[in-house]
């Protein structure tokens, strides 16, 4: 048994609809893969279940997403059919048309770090997922799950649903996301335990009554700032962070997170290569120990990371994207230790540090902020001498560029390459306008001295 926005859902009915899936031709798992882009999130679970239950292929796609983008998702992970809007409205792309020998789930990467790509994990690997998942981390036995992310992500589909029905758990799904609406809900509850983004559990917690605690939240997807953190760790009583990667699903969960940087101990069917400290950070590489169905044995994530023990466990702590440190003079900046120094300027809200390549030097770090009021030329003066006050030499931005607003994924990631694009091309906008101007303007004034010349006698 489950819920959708506080709506239960039985056993009963989900499986009243799997006569109905059988009986459709484009649901045929000889045929192959199927992407299903519907609004019903009780239509999208209930053919999910059935897709595990007989060895369909599905890919789920965010409902919100456009007719056109889901065709293109859905031809490019070789779907041969998108179900969009409803389950009637069937789209065939004939082109794909192919024989499904591993079922499973296939899901989009987020593509931060560049072009997202289609991922499949068979429905044996998840299963073996749920169940280290489960065996590893015994505290939300007693607790409620309740998920307010996306279940077209696996973070919401196999974290949330899967691994609380496995417990024997009452998931309580969320599609609409209010924050008041959510709250009152987990007031109502016995030991609730909420998944969802770094933000909403931000949010919430804001909300949260003064004289009380919310029981347990777990955080996935993007680390929190550390202002963030500290705020809404003093208002849970239990804080769980988890971390993943699309080709492997969650690979470590921390029940005691001291700092945003945890990512806790390794689940049991992987093994986990990363830097020995801090000083000595290195590519967090996963070795699944039993492969299934064709499933990668060694992922290489792009991630840095290292271990150390604490409370006499091994614990894993991320540190930054490979592709998003920026070496200056030799020394690596880290994004977040930038950022995590950055939030704690009393008029700052928001800021995200990319790099930008500079001819013959390398590269250069700029830093997008959002404060609480339009800095004047002297606020930002002032600024830059708060980060020379605050951070190392070389970790202090080569320029400072306010906005109104940090775009981010759904998720709450950063694209740090788009938004180095997104500037590099405004500033190539800006450059081009201003050569137009002074090019109309010589054009005007060698037109005004012909015409005077013109007048005036020989």
């Amino acid at each position: 048994m489950l819920s959708i926005d506080e709506h239960v859902i039985t056993a009963q009915q989900i499986n009243s609809k799997f006569e109905r899936f059988s009986n459709a031709p484009h649901l045929d798992p000889e045929k192959g893969s199927v992407a299903v882009c519907i609004e019903s999130t009780v239509d999208w679970l209930s053919l999910c279940f059935y897709a595990k239950e007989h060895g369909l292929t599905v890919m789920p796609i965010h409902a919100s997403t456009p007719e056109s983008l889901a065709r293109k998702y859905a031809e490019k992970a070789g779907c041969y059919t998108l179900l969009y809007g409803t389950l009637e409205n069937v789209i065939c792309i004939p082109e794909n048309e192919q024989q499904d020998t591993a079922p499973g789930l296939i899901q989009m990467s987020s593509g931060t770090t560049g072009e997202p790509k289609s991922i499949k994990r068979s429905w044996r690997s998840i299963d073996q997922e749920v169940a280290a998942y489960v065996a590893h981390f015994t505290a939300p036995n007693s607790m409620s799950p309740v998920i307010a992310c996306p279940i077209t992500h696996s973070y919401g589909l196999i974290c949330g649903i899967f691994v609380g029905l496995a417990r024997g758990k009452h998931p309580r799904v969320f599609t609409s996301i209010n924050p008041k609406h959510l709250l009152k809900t987990l007031l109502t509850l016995d030991k609730p335990l909420l998944y969802s983004s770094p933000s909403m559990i931000e949010t919430v917690c804001m909300l949260w009554p003064k004289n009380s605690k919310l029981h347990a939240v777990m955080t996935s997807g993007t680390l929190m700032s550390a202002p963030v953190f500290s705020r809404t760790k003093a208002k849970v009583n239990h804080f769980f962070q988890q971390y993943g990667c699309s080709e492997a699903g969650c690979v470590a969960i921390s029940e005691y997170v001291d700092n945003t940087n945890t990512i806790g101990e390794v689940l049991g069917h992987l093994e986990v290569e990363a830097g020995e400290s801090l000083a000595a950070p290195a590519e967090i590489v996963i070795n699944v120990k039993q492969p299934l169905d064709g499933q990668c044995a060694k992922i290489h994530t792009n991630d840095l990371g290292y271990f150390d023990n604490r409370k006499g466990k091994k614990q894993l702590h991320f540190v930054a994207r490979q592709d998003d440190t920026i070496i200056v003079s030799g020394l690596n900046v880290y994004p977040k230790d930038v950022e995590d120094v950055v939030l704690t300027h009393p008029d700052i809200h928001d800021a995200v540090l990319f790099k930008m390549p500079v001819k013959h030097a390398g590269y250069r770090a700029y830093l997008q902020y959002c404060a609480n009021h339009q800095f004047t030329a002297d606020d930002k003066a002032s600024f830059k001498v708060w980060c020379h006050n605050h951070l190392a030499a070389y970790q202090v931005p080569f320029d400072f560029i306010q906005v109104d607003s940090i775009t981010r994924l759904p998720n709450g990631k950063v694209n740090r390459k788009a938004i180095a694009n997104a500037y590099l091309s405004r500033i190539d906008t800006l450059s081009m306008l201003q050569t137009k101007r002074v090019t109309q303007s010589a054009t005007g004034k060698a037109s005004s001295e012909k015409a005077l010349s013109e007048k005036v006698p020989s």
